[in-house]
């Protein structure tokens, strides 16, 4: 019950369509939108239109395989980052300077 249906109703304002192409499916749909100026955020279009950033998102697109590995990549970076809690952290106020 807790699943959402594999058929949405195109009405329904349960989650972000970032994808409506392939909503219920984990794939590289979302960089082919972004091509076509239809990512979600601003900054999503951002990527596509900046010459630094563009092949990534073009080579995201085209190749659905290319993009599982940037994302294990990433997952595996992410969770090699030990997160400080309690006293042995701080929020910075300015990212630059320790508090």
């Amino acid at each position: 019950m807790r699943c959402p249906s594999p058929h949405p109703d195109p009405k329904a304002v349960k989650y972000a369509r970032n994808d409506p192409g392939t909503p219920m499916k984990f794939d590289n749909n979302y960089y082919r939108n972004v091509m076509h100026m239809k990512g979600l955020l601003k900054l999503d279009n951002a990527l596509y239109l900046d010459s630094r950033t563009k092949p990534y998102v073009q080579k995201m697109a085209e190749d659905n395989n290319y993009f599982f590995e940037q994302f294990v990549e990433a997952m595996s970076i992410l969770t090699e980052h030990y997160v400080l809690t309690g006293d042995e952290g701080e929020i910075r106020k300015h990212c630059q300077w320790v508090n």
